[in-house]
């Protein structure tokens, strides 16, 4: 009984704590609103405490590629006044940390023999658990600039890595369920959905891509906080291979190197001869001193002493999270119904998938094959692989308008005839593959049309007319399909748009010698005929393939062949299969001994072009391409009744149907013909002929009732005399007769 008193007075002041910490924030008066971590800051100072505002914190946008923080994902509010565990920092409603009770300082060391194998210091686990993986390859966290450094210091030196790292980890924090989105992340969600009502598909992919761009791939979730230490050494590949090495002692020396740098204590040390020292700093190419967190570590400092002061100055040391689209539900957007909800995050989720497909770069990555791709970040499995040099008979397009437009033709300059003929066909022996059919939407039009209307043409009648039309075009490419002569077919030279660089001449154009044609909608290719001149500056091509068709050279390649194999060659299987099977039905990949590179994303869906591999590989690593991958599609008209609305009632968003309804009967009630607002307008001719024939009708029955006035006051005059005088007769005859009698 005396230990279950001693609970229930416990649990009672703890509870009568909690309603004054209650009651405190209630009353509290500060300058700074509620949810500011100032207010919070200055309520702690009433109980003499210094807490500080945590700084490591979820909910932050990610770009899982480059391993760089971006835009706010979740709002950060404190109005609850939250604070750490042990009581030494501010955090925010929607966070929680998890203490790690251990403040014990973590040493390893590892060989990366090559930077497929190098794991990321500060962000190991979004890399590996949150990517998109392309099967067993994921290109996650490929161009940042810890994995590029090293890719290119190990080639260029031709060595491996060996790191040495010292971790401190002192707080795990943790994001909340359904946590609420900040101002600027919910907006643009919004403006996705509204779109995506109104029918502006490309205006919603458009935005998509800009939302990754500024809010990144993914969204963390939990952040490991703490400090760390790390050395890399890099060492010659003959000598990690040479068969007196020993692997273990090389960890040792490159322990010993890394304490004698940081002054470990006798604690940390490791026993190693100076011979064993000597060698591994004799092999050493390049050596790399990094420090994440922690005070600024001074050359006489020791380990013991950074340590001490690693929690005034916590750092990010491992990152966890989810991709974007996964934030984008019915919980945290009330305002959409889920159908909308679906249709946004399929939105989102494609706009990420694009931005990876679009740094994808297949090729072989093994650095000892003939057929080592230096800027691949994905294995296609080329690297042991023969190529077969295949014919390339030309491309051509046509287009076609739907709808009307006045001076901006969508398909102006798109049509484009194969060279090889003059027209749109391939030459004998190609056959003709569509690629892909495409459209887009050329910019709104309007027109004010007016015009004598009414009864004698007295009204001037005027309305707008809209117009806009949509470019359908249809791009294909001619593939051999039987024996053709040598040197039949065109030369490659790559690709480029505006904002594009060519990745086979390095810059927004052709190389030397070759000629631009018209691809897609924004796109041109690069062609050459000039074997003599151009053939060194060319790519082997391997042929087209999209998402609407495949590619039959990856059936089975026609080869330039001569008059002797000719009829061997037109009787093979692999030529009938590449010569008769639908587009739709042949192999969406490359032939053997070629990589696919992306050409471009057409409305979602993915073009590709087969290059020989190492063919693309250049010295230098290709920089990552941002989005948006498409051009800003045309604004369509603003029009007041394409509207929608948060209904208060049924707490959804929907688009204002009242509005269109109200717009219908209108429609309905003037009995036109035309959809545009229509306007009456008087003419100066006819307001004067109104206005004359008005004074005249004025005047004309004005006349016209004094007449009938004057009438009228004549017959009753003309009535009263006659009675006047029958009276004053009679009267008069009275009189005489009266006279007489008496």
């Amino acid at each position: 009984m005396e230990h279950l008193a001693i609970i229930l007075i416990v649990l009672a002041g703890v509870k009568s704590a909690a309603v004054k910490d209650e009651r405190t924030l209630s009353v509290f008066e500060s300058e700074w609103p509620v949810g500011d971590p100032h207010r919070c800051q200055e309520l702690s100072k009433l109980s003499s405490l210094d807490v500080q505002r945590f700084e490591v914190l979820p909910g932050i946008g990610w770009d899982n590629l480059r391993n760089l923080e971006t835009g706010l994902v979740v709002t950060f509010n404190f109005s609850h006044c939250k604070v750490t565990d042990d009581g030494n920092f501010l955090i925010p409603d929607d966070v929680y940390t998890i203490p790690l009770k251990t403040s014990r300082v973590e040493t390893f060391a590892e060989i990366i023999e090559s930077w497929h194998e190098a794991r990321s210091t500060t962000s190991d686990t979004i890399n590996i658990e949150a990517g998109f993986s392309l099967g067993p390859v994921s290109i996650d966290g490929k161009f940042s600039y810890e994995h590029e450094h090293m890719k290119s210091t190990q080639i260029g030196d031709d060595s491996s890595t060996v790191r040495v790292q010292l971790r401190y980890h002192k707080y795990e924090v943790k994001l909340q369920p359904d946590p609420q989105l900040s101002p600027q992340f919910k907006s643009r969600l919004l403006t996705i959905a509204a779109q995506l009502e109104l029918n502006q598909t490309e205006q919603a992919r458009y935005s998509g891509q800009l939302l990754v761009r500024d809010f990144g791939t993914h969204v963390l979730t939990s952040v490991t906080a703490g400090a760390g230490l790390v050395k890399d050494d890099y060492l010659s590949r003959k000598f990690m291979s040479s068969t007196e090495t020993d692997k273990k002692k090389i960890l040792v020396s490159a322990s010993a190197s890394f304490f004698s740098i940081f002054h470990f204590s006798a604690s940390y040390g490791h026993s190693t001869k100076d011979m064993d020292t000597e060698t591994y700093k004799s092999s050493m190419t390049h050596s790399y001193i990094k420090t994440f967190g922690g005070p600024n570590f001074r050359t006489n400092m020791t380990v013991d002493e950074w340590a001490s002061q690693v929690d005034a100055n916590l750092v990010p040391m491992d990152r966890a999270g989810d991709p974007l689209y996964f934030f984008v539900t019915s919980q945290t957007l009330p305002e959409l119904p889920s159908t909308t909800v679906g249709e946004v995050e399929k939105i989102v989720r494609e706009s990420i998938e694009t931005y990876y497909e679009m740094n994808t770069i297949r090729g072989c990555t093994k650095l000892d094959s003939p057929n080592f791709s230096f800027s691949a970040n994905f294995d296609d499995g080329s690297c042991h692989t023969q190529y077969t040099n295949l014919t390339f008979g030309g491309v051509y397009q046509t287009c076609q308008l739907s709808g009307s437009f006045l001076n901006n033709n969508p398909c102006h300059g798109v049509s484009q005839v194969n060279p090889k003929t003059g027209s749109a066909s391939c030459p004998p022996s190609y056959r003709a593959v569509q690629l892909l059919q495409g459209h887009r939407s050329g910019v709104m039009e309007t027109r004010r049309v007016c015009h004598s209307c009414g009864i004698f043409d007295l009204f001037h009648c005027c309305h707008t007319e809209q117009y806009q039309a949509t470019a359908i075009y249809t791009t294909y490419w001619c593939a051999a399909a039987g024996p053709v002569a040598q040197q039949s077919g065109y030369l490659f030279g790559g690709f480029y748009t505006g904002t594009r660089v060519n990745p086979v001449s390095g810059n927004i154009g052709c190389p030397k010698g070759f000629y631009a044609l018209r691809l897609l909608y924004d796109m041109s290719i690069c062609l050459s005929d000039d074997y003599e001149e151009s053939t060194g500056l060319s790519v082997p091509f391997g042929g087209f393939y999209s998402c609407q068709s495949g590619n039959p050279l990856a059936v089975g390649g026609v080869q330039p062949v001569g008059e002797k194999l000719r009829v061997q060659a037109s009787n093979s299987l692999k030529t009938f299969m590449g010569s008769h099977v639908g587009d739709e039905s042949l192999p969406q990949k490359c032939p053997n001994g070629y990589s696919q590179h992306l050409v471009t994303m057409e409305m979602g869906c993915a073009v590709h072009f087969c290059a020989r591999t190492n063919s693309l590989s250049g010295p230098m690593l290709p920089p990552i391409k941002r989005p948006p991958f498409t051009n800003k599609p045309a604004s369509p008209v603003d029009n007041e009744h394409n509207m929608v609305m948060f209904n208060v009632e049924s707490q959804t968003w929907v688009k204002d149907e009242n509005i269109k309804q109200q717009e219908l009967k209108a429609a309905e009630a003037t009995m036109t013909s035309s959809t545009k607002q229509q306007h009456r307008e008087i003419s100066p001719a006819a307001a004067a002929v109104i206005a004359t024939c008005g004074t005249v009708g004025c005047v004309a029955i004005a006349t016209l009732i004094s007449l009938v006035i004057y009438k009228r006051h004549q017959r009753r005059r003309g009535a009263y005399r006659r009675l006047t005088d029958e009276t004053s007769e009679a009267r008069v005859s009275y009189g005489s007769d009266d006279a007489g009698h008496s």
